[in-house]
Order: structure tokens, then C-alpha cells, then sequence
């Protein structure tokens, strides 16, 4: 070959190499290239996977917060086995936060309600667990110290990690439980003494019947009323009184078997349920315990009280065969504990019932009486013992009964009283005797009774001079008799009351003077008009020279204090007499006059006519001196 044709030959191996070696360059630069993309996307992958971690945890952190902010407890578990919880679910049961993951739902449940749980958890594993939304359900946890712990939960399904699990909402009740408690308790109980209170004691003795029946055994109600109450309330206080009611409730505790009911049924009134008797004296031998108990003085911020109990017996089934029979019997008993003079027991007794079922007959018709016009007044007169002429009269309440006749005012007065009508029979007479006096001579006066319990009305000086407005009665002929009785329920509000009444002109009487403990004081604190001597007095004063002193001794303290004195229940001459004698202002009494109705007392004012004063038929009387 020639040296020519091999240079041409040999020319092209250069831009081969080199075109070669360009590939190659390009090809390590691609690989670089490439190389460096993957390098940066998994650098921005991990960047990215990263800041998603970062998001997660940040979430799970404010989740965590959130939860451990309510006030609720939160647990979630799978199967039982607790997989989260919260700090107030720690708080709540007294368990650490990370001794309850992991732990068994049956450590945080006394065992009681195992049961229950149990039921629950096989429930849920079948699928058949309560759904979100479920009422709430209470339920008991353990806490840490062995205490039990009321709650209310809620539940539901939710997935968690590898599967689905149940968070349980759990709210503390304790507080709503120990209010509830308390409402339940002051419901069934005496706000004052602790005691049950009739509701309770009721629905005690129905169970206690119910019991007694299907065991065939007996039953005892005692009724209790203490004996004095009423005076230590008005001498030492409401606080004293309450203080006393307290330590009474305590004795007849401790005087009583864990099994019986002691109950405060009143003001003074408690009531005792006895069961499980066996002996037939039980009731007796309980009764008197309870009247020695209570005996014992008591001492109250230094005081020495002396007080007693009255108790009345009802026996089931004998005496009743319901709870409102046995307390009516059991109360118709006491009836006859107190009028035996207290601090003693009586036993209910058929004749009771009878003597109640009277009562309760002529309580109905005296009630129908009231509402049919079918009572009536009658008059006797108020004599002026040295002119014997007729003052004025006194106005006495008559009940003339179509089927029994004249029933005393002895006996349908308290009636009235106890029942609630004598409000309604106090208007009713003091309206009728303004009225009817209204047509007499101006210069006739009527006095008229009030009682005790008319005083328990706030408006009773308004209502009176109502009257007085109403029937055109002048005040100063209107004489209200009252008796010590009505002096010591509220002195203060009674005294303000009579004070405004004299005030407009009408008299104020104290009536039966003499018979009470504070009569002098009385007149002391009130400038009665007229005070009226007992009855009892005068009747005695002519075989008991003690009486007669009494008799002129008040006669005296009328006159020194410018009182007018009225002797009641004058019958015989000797005794206006000695009245006359020693300067008496006036006299009352069947000498000088029977009550006469209302034609009567008009006849008498009517032959009275042409002359200055009334005049009554007593020749005999000045014979007879």
C-alpha cells in the first residue's frame, strides 16, 4: 500500500477517539445529572415526610392537650385492656397516667359490678354494643384508695392504630349524688331535729303493716305531745325551744331500738312506729321509758326545763287497719293522756272512737248551724250595784240543736276552736251584737267575748272597727272581754292590737281575773277599763273568809287604779249585798238576771221608756237587806 492511501486510511481514528470520549462525557454527565435529580427528590421526599411527622406530632400534641383540658375522663380500650387515657380519667380514679394504659378494665371496677361489665365487653366483641349517641349510663369505678366512685359514661366505637377500639367518656357524679341526697333527705326528714317527718313516718308504717300482715304479728303507734312546751317557748325564746326540741329527738332515740321509727310530726308533736313486739306490755313498757325519759330536766344554755310527754297507743290490726286510722286512734288516746294531767300513757279503747265519732257529728252540725243562721244571741244584763239599774248586757252565744236542744256553749266553744270555725262564729257574733245593741238606748253598752285564737288575725282591730262602721254602733258602747289566755300567745302584737282599739274609743275588759299567774303584771303593761272577778270567788265567798278578802282586795285595786269592777256570778242577796258594801261597781249573776233573748231584752228596754235608767225587778233584794 502507499504511503498515501494509509495517511487517508489513518485520518479518520481521530475524530472517532474523540467523539468517543464526547459520548462518554455525555453519558457520565447524564449518569451525574440523573444521580443528582434522585439525590434532591429524596432529599425533598424526606423533607416532606418530615415536616408531615412534624404536623402528626404537633396534632397528637394539641389532641393530647385537648383531651387532658376537659373535665371529663377519657379512656380507650380494646377488648378491656386499656390503650390511652386522660389526666382527668387519672385524676378521677387516683391512678397514675401511665399505670392506667395497659391495665384491665376490671382493676377499675369493684367487684360488683364485674358482672356487668363483663356482659358489655362480650356484647361489643359480638358487635352489639351500644351506639354513639345511647343515653348516658351510671356506672361505678374503683379509685386507688378501694373507695368507689359514682359516674356517668358515654361510649363509643372508633378506629385506633390496627384497629377499632372504645373511648369512654367518663363525668364524675359525686357532688350531683351527695346533693341529690341531701334534697332526698331534707324531703323525707325534719329540717330541725333530723328526725323522719310524716312523709317518711307514713310510708315506715305502711311497710311496717304490710310486714306485720303477711307474718301475722303486731304493730304500735305512739303518739307523743310534750307536756309545758308552749310556756318555755314564750318565756326563753325560739332558740331555747328549738335547743329543747333537739335534745328531746335525741333521748327518744336512744330510748328506742335501731329497728323502731321515732318521727317529728309537729310543732311538739313526735309519733313512734314499734315493730317486731314480743311481748304483749311492749307498747306499756316503751311508753313509760319514754315518759321517764323525757322527765329528766333538761339544761340549755343554763337553764333547768323541766317539761314532760303525754302518749297515746294504737295497736295494728286491732285499733286500725291503716296507717290514718292507727294515727287517729293513737292521737284520740293521747287525748285522754293529756287530760289525765300529762306525763302519762292511755291506750286507745273502743268508747274513744265512739266519743270521736260524736265529736266529729256535732262538729258537722255546728258547721251547718253557722252557715243556716241557727244561732242566736242572748243578753243578760250588767246591773250598777248601788242604783241596781241595767248598764248594759253581755252578749252569750246559744245553740239550740233541732234534734238535741240546747247544747252548752261549754261544750261547741272549744269545739270551735279546735276545729277552725271560730274565726268564722267570732265575726258572726260580734256582727250581731253591734247590730242588735245598735236599736237600744244610746246609753246601753254590749260587751262581747273574744277568743284567743280571734287574736292570731292581723287585721282583727281593722275588722272589728269595720263592723262598727257597718252597723252604725258607736265605739264607746262596745266592750270587748278578753281573757289571760289571749295575753300570753303574743303579748306585744295583742297589746298593740288592743291599744289601737281603745284608741278609737272602745272598752277593753279583762275577764275571769284572778284565775291566772300574771293578772297584776297585765294591768301593769294595759289600762284595761273594767276587770271582772271569777265566779268562783264570789260563789265562795260566803263560807271562805279568803275569798271575801280576795273578793274586796280586788275591789280596792280597781279603785285605786280607776278600773270599773265587775262581779261575775252573783245568786243569792247576802252575796249583792256585801258587793254593795264594799263599793263593788257592778254585778252580773241569775239574780240579777238570766240571759233573755233578743224580744226580751227589747221588752225590757221598752218599759224603761219615760225613765232615766232601766230598772230591774229586785224588791225582793232591797227586802231582803
Amino acid at each position: 500500500m502507499s504511503p498515501l492511501f494509509e495517511t487517508i486510511a489513518a485520518e479518520p481514528l481521530v475524530p472517532a477517539l474523540c467523539l468517543a470520549i464526547i459520548l462518554a462525557i455525555v453519558a457520565v454527565c447524564c449518569l451525574l445529572v440523573h444521580f443528582m435529580l434522585r439525590s434532591a427528590q429524596a432529599k425533598a421526599e424526606t423533607a416532606a415526610l418530615r415536616e408531615s411527622e412534624a404536623r402528626l406530632r404537633s396534632s397528637e400534641g394539641r389532641f393530647r392537650q385537648l383531651a387532658d383540658a376537659t373535665f371529663e375522663g377519657l379512656i380507650i380500650h380494646r377488648d378491656g385492656i386499656v390503650l390511652d387515657a386522660n389526666t382527668a380519667m387519672a385524676a378521677i380514679t387516683g391512678w397514675p397516667q401511665a399505670l392506667l394504659i395497659g391495665r384491665s378494665l376490671y382493676d377499675l371496677c369493684p367487684p360488683a359490678t364485674h358482672d356487668a361489665l363483663r356482659a358489655e365487653l362480650f356484647e361489643i366483641r359480638c358487635g352489639r354494643g351500644p351506639e354513639a349517641g345511647d343515653a348516658p349510663v351510671e356506672f361505678q369505678l374503683r379509685h386507688a384508695d378501694g373507695s368507689t366512685i359514682p359516674v356517668e359514661v358515654h361510649a363509643r366505637t372508633l378506629p385506633f392504630e390496627t384497629g377499632d377500639a372504645r373511648v369512654i367518656a367518663v363525668r364524675d357524679i359525686r357532688e350531683r349524688k351527695a346533693a341529690e341526697e341531701r334534697i332526698l333527705h331534707l324531703a323525707h326528714h325534719d329540717a330541725l331535729t333530723g328526725l323522719p317527718n310524716r312523709n317518711l313516718f307514713r310510708d315506715r308504717l305502711a311497710q311496717a303493716m304490710a310486714r306485720a300482715r303477711r307474718s301475722g304479728s303486731t304493730v304500735a303507734v305512739l303518739c307523743l305531745d310534750l307536756d309545758r312546751f308552749k310556756p318555755v317557748n314564750d318565756l326563753l325564746g325560739p332558740e331555747i325551744a328549738d335547743e329543747l326540741l333537739r335534745q328531746v329527738a335525741l333521748r327518744l332515740t336512744q330510748s328506742t331500738r335501731a329497728d323502731d321509727t321515732v318521727a317529728r310530726l309537729g310543732a311538739d308533736e313526735f309519733a313512734l312506729i314499734q315493730v317486731g313486739l314480743a311481748h304483749p306490755d311492749g307498747p306499756a313498757f316503751m311508753a313509760d321509758r319514754l315518759v321517764k325519759a323525757i322527765s329528766e330536766p333538761f339544761v340549755i344554755c343554763g337553764h333547768h326545763i323541766n317539761i314532760g310527754t303525754s302518749i297515746g297507743i294504737a295497736l295494728f290490726p286491732s285499733d286500725g287497719m291503716s296507717g290514718d286510722e292507727l294515727l287517729r286512734a293513737a292521737d284520740t288516746a293521747l287525748g285522754r293522756a293529756k287530760e289525765a294531767g300529762g306525763s302519762a300513757y292511755r291506750f286507745f279503747e273502743s268508747e274513744m272512737d265512739l266519743r270521736l265519732q260524736e265529736r266529729r257529728r256535732l262538729e258537722r252540725d255546728l258547721r251547718h248551724a253557722v252557715n243556716n243562721d241557727q244561732l242566736e244571741l242572748h243578753y243578760q244584763p250588767l246591773v250598777d250595784c248601788a242604783h241596781l239599774t241595767v248598764t248594759g248586757c253581755e252578749a252569750l252565744l246559744r245553740w239550740h240543736h233541732p234534734e238535741r236542744g240546747p247544747i252548752s256553749p261549754c261544750t261547741f266553744i272549744p269545739l270551735a276552736e279546735e276545729c277552725g270555725l271560730i274565726m268564722q262564729l267570732g265575726e258572726w257574733v260580734l256582727r250581731t251584737a253591734c247590730r242588735e245593741t245598735a236599736s237600744w238606748p244610746d246609753d246601753k253598752i254590749v260587751a262581747v267575748n273574744l277568743s284567743p285564737i280571734q287574736f292570731r288575725q292581723s287585721d282583727l282591730a281593722d275588722q272589728i272597727l269595720g263592723i262598727l262602721a257597718e252597723t252604725g254602733l258607736a265605739p264607746h258602747r262596745l266592750e270587748l272581754e278578753i281573757t289571760e289566755g289571749v295575753l300570753i300567745e303574743d303579748t306585744e302584737r295583742v297589746l298593740a292590737t288592743l291599744k289601737a282599739l281603745k284608741a278609737h274609743g272602745i272598752r277593753i275588759s279583762l275577764d275571769d281575773f284572778g284565775t291566772g299567774y300574771s293578772s297584776l303584771s297585765y294591768l301593769h303593761r294595759f289600762p284595761f277599763d273594767k276587770i271582772k272577778i271569777d265566779r268562783s270567788f264570789i260563789w265562795a265567798m260566803e263560807e271562805n273568809s279568803d275569798s271575801m278578802s280576795i273578793v274586796r282586795a280586788v275591789i280596792a285595786l280597781g279603785r285605786s287604779l280607776r278600773i270599773t269592777v265587775t262581779a261575775e256570778g252573783v245568786e243569792t242577796p247576802t252575796q249583792l249585798a256585801w258587793l254593795q258594801a264594799e263599793d263593788c261597781d257592778q254585778a252580773q249573776g241569775y239574780l240579777l238576771g238570766k240571759p233573755m233573748s233578743r224580744a226580751d231584752i227589747a221588752t225590757l228596754w221598752a218599759n224603761a221608756q219615760g225613765r232615766a235608767q232601766a230598772e230591774l225587778p229586785l224588791i225582793q233584794v232591797k227586802a231582803a237587806e
